[in-house]
């Protein structure tokens, strides 16, 4: 069943529809990107409008893929041209329409007041009813949202690979981080999903910087945390390095850290709480005398967003379902003098997970 089709069975009656406006719920939506479109969704049918310059904008494949059907229906909704608002207000009467959910989250004010006058027949429902039910249906991916995700993944693994084959000492964390981004994007990213982080020696303690002009240096700890993108979809990682020899304590720290994500991997599947995993990489750092320095929640979704619905921390209600993508990280930072954290991608399945991430979480020394 596509999403379309499920987002229509979820509206209570054929006295609700949903209007959905926002180019990220579109292109979850609809398959494909879409900058300035509307998608207008009934019991009984739905309607993606399209203007003329966003129609003429679109790769030539998919016009012609569109056009051959337009305006007849497609599979889950009938394309047509929009002209003017009143073609929404018009399908409303015409499905006995009244109650009118919207993307309050999305959705600009000057864009609501709008259709606030454009559709005055409705009644707006400006809750958190729509978005939640968007996020709840993007927290479990298709095979196709899949292979997305995990190509994208692939392109982290290769861009980190090939850093530690040129990444050396005296070379500046901004350095780093722009040498890493031009990895990413030379692998094939489609952009950032968010700023690169290159922290080394105190700065690893201080997880919320940027990338600044200090040097790594003999005994740092070098935290990369970095993502890409494919086809709109997101994957992450992060590792921490050392340069050189480094006392016993950092080495006893990383293992720490390294043991606490394994462990909460293992013990994902679907099916589950969101507090269980948490709870097993948190008892797994309390064996190594590091819980108390544990800095972050085990995991949350990823997908179109960098971040999205579920979390796995210590106050989650989830209930975890197959096909979930999550961004799993354990992490600490040592009396404000150094940090630790690994990430990796994991895919829920009904036995388990699968690790999508490839690198190796033993500690590398440059």
């Amino acid at each position: 069943m596509s999403a379309v089709t499920t987002l229509a069975e979820w509206l209570p009656d054929e006295r609700h529809a949903a209007l959905i406006t926002s180019p990220l719920s579109l292109r979850y939506l609809c398959g494909f990107p879409i900058d300035n479109g509307v998608l207008f969704v009934t019991k009984e049918e739905s309607f993606l409008f399209l203007r003329g310059n966003v129609l003429k904008s679109l790769p030539p494949m998919l016009l012609e893929k569109l056009m051959e059907r337009f305006p007849k229906k497609t599979t889950d909704f009938t394309v047509k041209e929009l002209k003017t608002e009143k073609q929404l207000l018009d399908l409303m009467i015409k499905y006995g329409a009244k109650y009118l959910y919207i993307e309050s989250d999305k959705m600009p004010v000057a864009d609501f007041n709008m259709y606030k006058e454009q559709l005055h027949y409705a009644e707006f429902d400006a809750t958190d009813a729509l978005p939640n039910e968007l996020l709840r249906l993007r927290s479990v991916k298709t095979e196709t949202e899949l292979d997305a995700i995990e190509a994208a993944q692939k392109i982290c693994d290769k861009a980190y690979e090939r850093l530690l084959s040129n990444i050396r000492s005296g070379m500046t964390e901004r350095q780093i981080a722009a040498l890493l981004d031009f990895y990413l994007t030379d692998y094939g990213s489609g952009g950032a999903p968010f700023p690169t982080v290159v922290l080394s020696g105190e700065n690893t303690a201080k997880q919320y910087l940027k990338p600044s002009d200090r040097k790594i240096r003999e005994g740092d700890f070098v935290i990369l945390e970095f993502g890409a993108t494919f086809a709109g979809y997101c994957a992450k990682m992060c590792r921490t390095i050392a340069v050189g020899e480094i006392p016993l304590n950092r080495d006893n720290a990383y293992n720490a850290v390294s043991c606490a994500i394994a462990d909460g991997l293992r013990s994902l599947r679907a099916g589950i709480g969101g507090k269980v995993a948490d709870s097993v990489a948190r008892s797994t750092l309390a064996a190594w005398d590091a819980d108390k320095y544990c800095s972050s929640d085990f995991a949350h979704g990823i997908g179109l967003e960098v971040v999205e619905p579920p979390l796995v921390s210590q106050n989650s209600n989830s209930l975890l379902r197959a096909n979930t993508v999550l961004a799993v990280h354990s992490a600490i930072i040592v009396g404000g003098k150094f940090g630790v954290k690994i990430g990796d991608m994991a895919i829920l399945t009904e036995d388990g997970c699968i690790d999508c991430t490839k690198a190796t979480k033993s500690l590398v020394h440059l």
